[in-house]
C-alpha cells in the first residue's frame, strides 16, 4: 500500500466514525424516552406489533453500533499515532517534518489525520499559484511519494 492509500484509508475511516456516531444519535432520539414512536393504537390498525417491531429492529442496531464503534475507533486511533510518527518521528522532531518540512507534515496532518478540507488547508499556505486547493493536493501527492521513497519505518524512527 502506497503512503497516499493509507493516508486516504485514514481519512476514510475518520468519516466512517463520524457516521457511526450520527446514525447513533439519530437511532437514540428514535427510541429515547422523549420519542413519538410510537404508532396509534385500536380501531383494528394492528399498528401496535409494527411498532413493536421496528422498535426492537432499531434497539438491535443500537447494540450493533455500540459494539462496532469501540473498536474501529481504536484501531484508528492506533492509525492516527503511526501516521504522527511518521509526519513528525517518535520524538516529535523528525520524520516528514524533519525530512521535508513542517509544512508538508502540516499539509497532511490537517487533511488526513483532522479531516480539515483542502480549501481550509490552502488558505493557510500563500504558495503563488492560482488555484491552492490543486496545489496543495498536489504537494501531498508529491509528499506521500517521498514518504514511500525514504520508507515509513526510517520516518517515525527519526
Amino acid at each position: 500500500m502506497t503512503a497516499l492509500d493509507w493516508f486516504e484509508s485514514i481519512l476514510a475511516e475518520g468519516e466512517r466514525i463520524r457516521k457511526v456516531k450520527d446514525e447513533l444519535a439519530i437511532l437514540d432520539a428514535q427510541i429515547g424516552p422523549r420519542s413519538q414512536g410510537y404508532e396509534p393504537m385500536g380501531h383494528g390498525s394492528g399498528g401496535g406489533s409494527d411498532a413493536i417491531l421496528g422498535m426492537a429492529l432499531v434497539s438491535a442496531r443500537l447494540g450493533e453500533l455500540r459494539q462496532l464503534l469501540p473498536l474501529i475507533e481504536r484501531r484508528h486511533t492506533e492509525k492516527i499515532e503511526r501516521a504522527t510518527q511518521v509526519l513528525y518521528g517518535k520524538s516529535g522532531r523528525g520524520g516528514v517534518a524533519k525530512a521535508l518540512g513542517t509544512d508538508d507534515a502540516d499539509m497532511l496532518c490537517y487533511h488526513y489525520l483532522q479531516g480539515e478540507s483542502w480549501a481550509s488547508i490552502a488558505r493557510r499556505f500563500e504558495p503563488e499559484t492560482s488555484n491552492l486547493t490543486v496545489w496543495c493536493q498536489r504537494r501531498a501527492a508529491w509528499v506521500c511519494k517521498q514518504i514511500d521513497r525514504i520508507g515509513e519505518h526510517t520516518l517515525a524512527e527519526s
